[in-house]
């Protein structure tokens, strides 16, 4: 990446962050997962042009209208008017041409509002390249967020698809409110076109 579409890419970054974080307030390389596990029974199918995958069936998928401009699918569970957990995909927002510099993208745009644990190759169907990157942050208690003081785990898959565009899958979960074998069973069932 050039010095300058670096810059264009963070200055993308920053857009898309407060989008996300409004919204929410929220391997080997080159290796492709042969046969993805079936969605658990009476879960449900989440798509975006580029990406589907599987989500429980508690959560309930947002409409175009509910959706924030960059999500391109979204699926919640929220108690009172406080969301709890969701699942979002994302396409076309940055300019990427590997993992890595989708990794690169993904890392900036969560640092601004989360605490990015690790970055490691991911596993997905149908995906070349395709980066996991755990995170967490506080809950801020603004509207359409989390509780004040809530703590949040985080996973985003992130990579370029076939077309060379860049897509992402975050999933965001209040302490105790998504198991991590859901949220490992989510991942799992991600497959990119």
């Amino acid at each position: 990446m050039t010095y300058r579409s670096l810059r264009r890419t963070v200055q993308a970054v920053a857009v898309t962050t407060a989008v996300l974080t409004a919204g929410l307030t929220l391997s080997a390389c080159g290796a492709e997962k042969k046969d993805a596990p079936a969605a658990p029974s009476g879960w449900k199918e989440l798509s975006g042009p580029t990406v589907s995958l599987s989500y429980p069936a508690e959560l309930t998928e947002q409409s175009k209208a509910e959706l924030g401009k960059l999500n391109d699918a979204a699926a919640l569970r929220s108690e009172g008017d406080r969301p709890t957990v969701k699942v979002s995909i994302q396409s076309g927002f940055a300019n990427a041409s590997n993992g890595d510099d989708a990794a690169s993208v993904g890392r900036a745009l969560l640092m601004a509002t989360t605490e990015v644990k690790d970055t490691k190759d991911a596993d997905i169907k149908g995906a070349k390249g395709a980066k996991r990157i755990d995170f967490s942050y506080t809950g801020t208690g603004v509207p359409q967020s989390p509780p004040k003081g809530a703590k949040v785990n985080g996973v985003v898959i992130t990579g370029v698809d076939s077309k060379g565009k860049i897509y992402s899958v975050r999933i965001d979960a209040q302490a105790g409110k998504l198991s991590d074998a859901d949220r490992t069973k989510i991942v799992d069932s991600i497959e990119v076109k």
